[in-house]
């Protein structure tokens, strides 16, 4: 009977610790730009991007945004401070989306936070979505196919 009680509360232990070990976070954002005319679109950001058509006359960018060792409370802490604010610029003919807030390093508890953000990108069929160096793309659709 003592070594039940025993078992029970050991194994309780160690399925208390391993999920406060093993936490994770996720978060799906979508943000809209008007493209004030503009036909030639770079993604600025780092992560993996995914551009589909759609036939509508802006640009739809949704962001998966996966924080390892982090909470869900963490992670809704950063969405409100705009860490994962997508921003968009016209600059030399093109509109630029970047995510400057991303640069910075976030520390919680001594340990910094791994974060994992991904974007599918939602463009109309005669606007090029080009990439940046640091981003790699798993599908291109249309006239974006040729910028990979």
């Amino acid at each position: 009977m003592k070594t039940l009680r025993i078992l029970t509360t050991v194994s309780l232990a160690i399925m208390i610790a391993s999920s406060a070990v093993a936490q994770q976070a996720e978060k799906i954002l979508v943000k809209s730009f008007n493209l004030k005319g503009n036909t030639i679109v770079l993604m600025d950001v780092k992560g993996n991007i995914e551009v589909k058509e759609h036939k509508r006359d802006f640009i739809r960018v949704q962001m998966a945004i996966e924080l390892r060792n982090g909470t869900s409370s963490i992670l809704c802490s950063l969405i409100k401070a705009k860490r994962y604010n997508l921003v968009g610029s016209v600059v030399d003919d093109h509109f630029v989306l970047n995510m400057p807030s991303l640069e910075k390093r976030v520390k919680v508890g001594g340990k910094e936070l791994s974060e994992k953000v991904s974007y599918t990108v939602f463009a109309p069929s005669d606007v090029l979505v080009k990439l940046s160096n640091d981003t790699s793309a798993s599908r291109l659709v249309g006239k974006n196919s040729s910028e990979l």
